[in-house]
């Protein structure tokens, strides 16, 4: 069996367990720039394990420990406080200043230590810094628990939990001093199992980093770069195999696209292509799909909104994209679609086939002159030459 370790041993452990997640911290910093807060991760675990280095040079002093001790505590809450905000940018990937605030409380809890006279009573001391030091953990986990909402992430829940867990520990150590007693080894055995708790947050920011990341790449992976909308992939991923009576399907092309590359230039035509796209995508529904399709082709999959809704809904874009002007080398371009919807019935079962009826479409209204809107019928599409591409776009 091995020995029980003592305070003195459980106390040096602890002090490096900040250390070494603080450099942990730091290595993924310098691995992935993007991510706001871990220098202050960092320095929050640094200052406390500090804030541990002064209080032990104070213990070695007769008569001034008790300056170490605060210096110490001010030192300790500060990094608690630091690792709060850290915490709180990592969380939200954004920077608020209203944050520093929280750097007043530190200054307060000393203040009123020495406005008490308890600045040279060790006991009261620490119960008065794991107390708030708990506070601040707490804040930190429902922070990251809290914004699971707005990013969703598999290991924000047990990050979140290793925080609160180490809060709860802070909190039995102040525990453990208040009763000494009763709690004989409340303290030692609680700094013990917080040393775990430091690099489980360690090892689950580092994973959130890497979540985060892989998140973002398959975002990347599932846009048109040219436009920033969805792409094929992304719209294939998203369409049902199964059509439901109402569902529709509407192909978009935009009118002459060719003669405006011709002669403005291919940047020019990006420049429109982009702001089409744009203007398309802001446009539609929360749960509508829509993509670049190809070229200067777009798809749009609305569910469940019958054949009226989507004429009108097209007829409305058609009417916003024909509106906007585009001014290039002084001269003033307007863009217009050609638009071919299918709707679901009894007939169409499969998203493939409502897709190329809508294809079909599209091509009617090329033919038929382009800047219109095309409702595919059966009874319109007997004759399948409209199914032949031989438009110029």
């Amino acid at each position: 069996m091995l020995p029980e370790l003592d305070l003195p041993t459980v106390l040096i452990l602890h002090k490096l367990s900040f250390v070494v997640a603080g450099l942990c911290f730091i290595y993924v910093r310098s691995q992935s720039r993007e991510s706001v807060g871990l220098g202050l991760l960092a320095v929050g675990f640094f200052l406390v394990a500090l804030a541990s280095i002064l209080v032990g040079a104070g213990s070695l002093l007769q008569g001034r420990a008790y300056v170490f001790a605060m210096a110490g505590m001010l030192a300790g809450l500060f990094g608690y406080a630091v690792f709060w905000i850290g915490m709180c940018r990592i969380s939200r990937q954004r920077k608020r200043n209203r944050e520093w605030l929280v750097l007043a409380l530190p200054v307060v809890i000393c203040l009123l230590i020495i406005a008490a006279g308890l600045y040279d009573l060790p006991h009261s001391r620490t119960i008065a810094f794991q107390t708030t030091a708990a506070a601040l953990l707490f804040a930190s986990a429902l922070t990251v628990r809290a914004d699971n909402l707005t990013e969703p992430l598999p290991v924000r829940k047990p990050l979140a939990m290793s925080i609160l867990i180490a809060a709860v520990l802070t909190l039995l150590v102040a525990v453990g001093i208040a009763f000494p007693l009763k709690a004989m080894n409340i303290a030692r055995n609680a700094f013990f199992a917080s040393i775990i708790c430091h690099f489980a947050i360690a090892f689950f920011v580092m994973a959130l980093v890497k979540e985060r990341t892989e998140e973002r790449l398959r975002g990347l992976v599932g846009l048109d770069v040219l436009t920033g909308v969805p792409n094929r992939h992304s719209f294939r991923s998203r369409l049902p195999e199964t059509i439901r009576y109402g569902d529709a399907i509407v192909m978009i092309d935009i009118d002459h696209f060719k003669r405006i590359n011709d002669t403005f230039g291919h940047l020019a035509g990006d420049e429109i292509l982009a702001r089409v796209a744009r203007e398309l995508f802001t446009r539609i529904r929360p749960v509508d799909s829509f993509a670049r399709f190809g070229g200067e082709e777009f798809i749009l999959y609305q569910p469940d909104i019958g054949k009226e809704e989507a004429l009108a809904f097209a007829d409305s874009l058609q009417k916003v994209v024909s509106s906007i002007t585009h001014v290039m080398d002084d001269q003033t371009v307007t863009a217009t679609l050609s638009m071919g919807i299918a709707v679901g019935d009894e007939k169409t079962s499969t998203a493939m086939s409502l897709l190329k009826k809508a294809d079909m479409a599209l091509y009617a209204s090329k033919a038929a002159g382009r800047n219109r809107l095309t409702l595919y019928r059966a009874e319109d599409f007997v004759n399948e030459q409209f199914m032949r591409r031989n438009n110029d776009t």
